[in-house]
C-alpha cells in the first residue's frame, strides 16, 4: 500500500493529471461521490497513460428505486471509448464501467501490438 502511494507521488510530479469532467443531471454529486469518481479515474490514468481525459455523466432514475445511469466516456488517441451502465448505485455502477473499459483498452493496446 505504502508503494502505490509513493508511486502516484511521483506520477503527480511527473506528468500531467487528465482532464475529468463530471456533470450530473437533476441533483448535485456529493463531494464523497465526486472523490470516489476522481480516485477510480486516477487508478485508471495510473494503469493506461495514454488517457487524455474523461467525461463522466450521472443520471439518477424517475424514482428513487430505478436504477442509476452511468455513463462514462474517455478520450485516447483514436476512437474515443464509451460505456452506459445502469446500476442501484452510482459507485457500484461506476466501477462496473470501469471495469468495462479497462477491457477495451487491453483489446485496443493487443490490436497495436499485433499491428507492429
Amino acid at each position: 500500500m505504502i508503494f502505490v502511494f509513493a508511486k502516484r507521488i511521483v506520477l503527480l510530479a511527473t506528468r500531467k493529471i487528465m482532464k475529468t469532467d463530471i456533470q450530473t443531471v437533476n441533483f448535485d454529486a456529493p463531494d464523497t461521490l465526486v472523490q470516489f469518481i476522481e480516485n477510480e479515474l486516477y487508478d485508471l490514468e495510473i494503469e493506461f497513460n495514454s488517457i487524455v481525459g474523461a467525461e463522466v455523466y450521472l443520471r439518477p432514475g424517475k424514482t428513487e428505486n430505478d436504477n442509476k445511469t452511468i455513463k462514462l466516456k474517455l478520450n485516447v488517441p483514436g476512437p474515443d471509448l464509451f460505456v452506459e451502465f445502469k446500476s442501484s448505485s452510482y459507485e457500484g455502477g461506476l466501477t462496473e464501467a470501469i471495469e468495462n473499459v479497462r477491457f477495451q483498452l487491453l483489446r485496443g493496446s493487443q490490436r497495436r501490438s499485433r499491428r507492429n
